[in-house]
């Protein structure tokens, strides 16, 4: 870990303040009989975790979240074999502050000094946890959570931060005719080969969809075709349709990236049939994620947001923002004979921040749960019960002067921290997921209880920030 004596949320070290042990057999399956000595000896184990995150893959870009072309079988696979959840947020626009709270159960706005540019300070990180009980640790792809990749950071035995740029024996990703995310599959898929005898957690972080959209001709050729009909999507499309027009062509467009995001899912497929041939299916969490919503933009001819047809579904907004259409994602879970099959969970709100705590729970790490801004959702997982929040969600960039987000239970407030920004805004989330409808005149009590849990926060949050980075991506 870092150490930011600056930094005033994390004066002790976490490893010093969490005491934690192992319960090896918590979720192990006693199987039938009939089944083999390795089998049993595969049960008593601790669960393997796999995580697969895209990147700026909007709440509507998959065929089980609504796309009406999008060809994602293996991924749609996943939530037919596990639980699908529609309330599930991001802990920030973009991706840094999103891999912060995945990372370390914080809001990023409660460190001083920006994580991608100094890390995370004395905060402990899930992979640090699971690496101290046991868990062989892999982080695959994006990292963009610091300045540090060595092995080691954060707990993590192999970390292989894959980008762009060609690397010593390596084509560049978009050389790769599997498509770009295909190299870190790859690299990924063998960690798991060389630890399947022992408990394993594995960051995939790809880099679909985010710009540039570039997939290699091949991939684009099987959408040769494809017409868009407008009236197939939300409203809130027509903004790129008609920026599309302005430089090239819709179908075009849409055809890149449905090819780009078909690759994801490809790489999917091949991890996922890894699993199966290692026998590894059955005591492995599989958990799909966006690290935030489709940047909504207009295209600009020839540059980087060219192809860039990711859709946010009904909802407001997109990357960069906090509304619905920043933070609301897929989030797919997968746990064989423990999270349910072919469910949809539409009542649980669930949080980035929730990722540390959840798997602790599920693993038998004790933690001290008011160290940390997340909740153990684990009974929504498995099923058991739709997780009502006990703790806010908050949004806010790292900024001092920059207005805030709070949702609690069906309410949603924007709140400027400066009087000059305007009035408070509050949304019936529930009612009105698309956030069309300004209900604060209906509510000024919701609106003064909730302004207090914002003011409440923001006094405790840092006055100054180190380094303000908030237009990385």
């Amino acid at each position: 870990m870092n150490s930011n004596p600056t930094d005033k949320t994390g004066t002790q070290s976490m490893n010093r303040r969490v005491s934690t042990f192992l319960l090896g057999a918590f979720f192990a399956c006693v199987p039938p009989l009939a089944q083999s000595h390795a089998a049993e000896r595969q049960a008593a184990k601790p669960p393997n975790i796999v995580f697969l995150l895209a990147d700026d893959l909007g709440g509507g870009d998959l065929g089980c979240y609504g796309h009406p072309y999008a060809r994602t079988p293996n991924i749609d696979s996943l939530a037919k074999e596990g639980t699908r959840f529609t309330q599930f947020n991001s802990t920030g626009a973009t991706c840094c502050p999103a891999r912060t709270g995945l990372m370390t159960a914080k809001f990023t706005a409660t460190f001083v000094d920006y994580p991608a540019n100094a890390g995370f300070a004395d905060r402990v990180t899930i992979t640090e946890l699971l690496n101290q009980h046991g868990y062989a640790t892999g982080h695959f792809g994006k990292w963009h959570i610091g300045p540090v990749s060595t092995n080691g950071t954060y707990g993590i035995d192999v970390i292989n931060g894959v980008n762009e740029q060609p690397r010593s024996g390596k084509k560049k990703l978009s050389d790769d005719a599997r498509g770009r995310d295909a190299h870190i599959y790859d690299e990924a898929i063998t960690f798991i080969e060389e630890n399947k005898g022992r408990p394993f957690y594995v960051n995939v972080w790809g880099h679909i969809s985010h710009s540039k959209v570039d997939p290699q001709d091949a991939l684009v050729k099987r959408w040769n075709g494809l017409k868009v009909d407008p009236g197939d999507f939300p409203s809130q499309m027509s903004v790129k349709f008609d920026s599309a027009r302005k430089f090239g062509d819709v179908d075009d467009a849409m055809q890149h990236y449905l090819a780009d995001v078909e690759s994801l899912d490809d790489a999917v497929g091949r991890l996922l049939k890894r699993l199966d041939e290692l026998g590894l299916r059955e005591n492995t969490i599989v958990v799909f994620n966006s690290d935030q919503g489709a940047g909504m933009g207009e295209f600009n001819e020839g540059g980087t947001r060219i192809h860039m047809m990711g859709c946010n579904g009904p909802y407001r907004g997109g990357k960069h923002t906090f509304w619905e259409g920043g933070v609301r994602v897929p989030w797919i879970v997968r746990w064989p004979g423990h999270v349910p099959a072919g469910r949809i969970d539409n009542q649980s709100v669930l949080s980035g921040v929730d990722w540390l705590p959840t798997l602790c729970a599920v693993t038998g790490i004790k933690i001290d749960a008011n160290e940390f801004d997340g909740e153990d959702t684990s009974a929504a997982w498995l099923g058991k019960a739709p997780h009502l929040r006990t703790k806010p969600l908050l949004w806010k960039t790292s900024n001092p002067g920059s207005e805030a987000y709070v949702r609690i239970g069906h309410w949603k407030l924007l709140y400027p921290t400066r009087q000059r920004h305007g009035s408070p805004q509050l949304y019936d989330i529930i009612a009105d997921p698309a956030e069309s409808n300004d209900v604060a005149a209906q509510h000024p009590d919701v609106v003064k209880r909730l302004s207090a849990v914002v003011q409440s926060w923001n006094d405790m949050l840092p006055t100054q920030y180190i380094k303000t980075d908030d237009k990385q991506d």
